[in-house]
């Protein structure tokens, strides 16, 4: 039997998209196995997929969740520096641990985030065929695309393509230690050597769970790229309760900061504040980073939850109030919900960007610098300019174009496990995405 391995960051941004993608898989009659670091998180189980510790003694699984931890409490650049240096020693364990393990599972292909930096040389050391997933933004470095870390929209001019180099290359100097563990683990297994991170990922198959519609122009994507759409279950997500009966009819603002970086709770108090005394209703959904007590009594007496069912009330919405993480970006879009987005860190600043670019919303600054001044008239722009709803409803059509997890996994089986064979090169169509007037521009 097929038996395929996934490999991806423990966290909800990319296992949930990796569950969904599992299960297409599985739908195809394949065997599916989760390699993870940490603790095997209660979804897997729950869709029926085993899970096997990535991480051994190297990073035991209470260390693993104590830095999660650590890094929901975090912003800006400290979050950034964090995430990298969490990445180095989850790399370091990955090469250590992963092959045995993968190895003893019997897996025969592997689906490898492209988060997990170390999952291709796993799979090449034990010379298996790779797909690369972005479950979050692709991270293919373009001097005409900004690096997703960043709050900057595309431009024509020499300054932007120079300034975009600049920070490619500060970020290649941030992540070199993750890199050089690479080198090293691939020269003593005889495999050849990257020069950059780019280098490591799948030459067959790499996937993204970005619709055309929502990435920047770029100079040029690998032949085997291809843009999939948001990737989840044909159910949805699983059912949450909901107090329905406190909506009262107005129209509905949701907010969420995601399920990471989302323990900050003066933040929950810049949004409600925000929307205190505006003539809509606002929903907060904690994620569960801050108990819904715990935040006393809010302006406005939003619908505080700690966790909320996300598509049934963004299909309810009018606007959606986001970290910019890129799940939650994809689910009011898949909708047609404009958003206004207050990024806090990682690659946060970049969809917040592309949301501004395409018009389907507001870019604000990073959420530590946010004050209920500057995001109101903002909220207030989306609210009452149609322009926004009629560029999501533009991307929504490019996201049920694009296929989804089944159209993936019919990739995965066609250019992976079947016979390969050279695909035509993706060229995303950008024109049908018109920006308003107050869209930023090249800067």
């Amino acid at each position: 039997m097929i038996h395929v391995g996934i490999v991806c960051p423990n966290s909800p941004g990319h296992v949930n998209p990796m569950i969904a993608l599992a299960d297409a898989v599985r739908a195809r009659g394949r065997r599916v196995t989760f390699f993870l670091m940490g603790e095997p998180p209660a979804p897997v189980a729950a869709a029926g997929f085993e899970a096997v510790s990535l991480g051994g003694t190297v990073f035991p699984a209470e260390e693993y969740r104590a830095a999660f931890l650590r890094l929901g409490s975090l912003q800006g650049r400290a979050a950034l520096d964090y995430t990298i240096a969490l990445f180095r020693r989850s790399a370091e364990a990955a090469l250590a641990v992963g092959p045995g393990v993968v190895r003893e599972a019997g897996v025969t292909h592997l689906l490898v985030d492209q988060a997990s930096t170390t999952g291709g040389t796993v799979a090449d050391q034990l010379g298996l065929p790779f797909a690369t997933v972005c479950n979050a933004l692709i991270l293919h470095p373009d001097p005409d695309a900004p690096p997703y870390f960043t709050p900057w929209v595309p431009g024509k001019s020499g300054w932007t393509r120079l300034r975009n180099r600049i920070a490619w290359a500060g970020l290649g100097r941030k992540t070199r230690p993750i890199l050089d563990l690479i080198r090293e683990h691939r020269r003593r297994h005889g495999l050849t050597v990257p020069r950059r991170l780019a280098d490591t990922w799948s030459t067959r198959l790499q996937i993204s769970q970005q619709p055309a519609a929502f990435e920047f122009p770029r100079s040029a994507l690998p032949a085997s790229f291809r843009f999939a759409g948001p990737l989840r279950l044909p159910g949805g997500y699983p059912r949450v309760d909901f107090p329905w009966d406190r909506l009262d009819g107005r129209p509905l603002i949701y907010a969420s900061l995601g399920t990471l970086q989302n323990r900050v709770a003066s933040a929950f108090r810049t949004i409600a504040e925000a929307c205190d005394g505006l003539e809509a209703q606002l929903v907060i959904s904690t994620g569960h980073g801050v108990a819904p007590e715990a935040l006393g009594d809010l302006p406005g007496r939003p619908v505080v939850v700690p966790y909320a069912p996300q598509l049934e009330l963004l299909s309810r919405a009018a606007l959606a109030v986001t970290h910019a993480g890129l799940n939650t970006a994809l689910d009011a879009l898949s909708l047609g919900v404009p958003m206004v987005a207050t990024p806090v860190t990682n690659e946060q600043p970049g969809i917040a960007a592309r949301i501004a670019w395409t018009g389907s919303g507001e870019a604000l600054p990073s959420l530590d610098r946010l004050t209920p001044a500057a995001i109101r008239p903002a909220i207030l722009r989306v609210l009452r300019d149609p322009s926004y709803r009629h560029a999501a409803a533009r991307i929504r059509t490019s996201i049920l174009a694009a296929g989804g997890a089944s159209r993936a996994a019919e990739w995965i089986d066609a250019e992976l496990i079947g016979t390969p064979r050279l695909p035509e090169v993706v060229e995303p169509q950008y024109q049908d995405v018109a920006r308003p007037a107050s869209a930023p521009s090249d800067r």
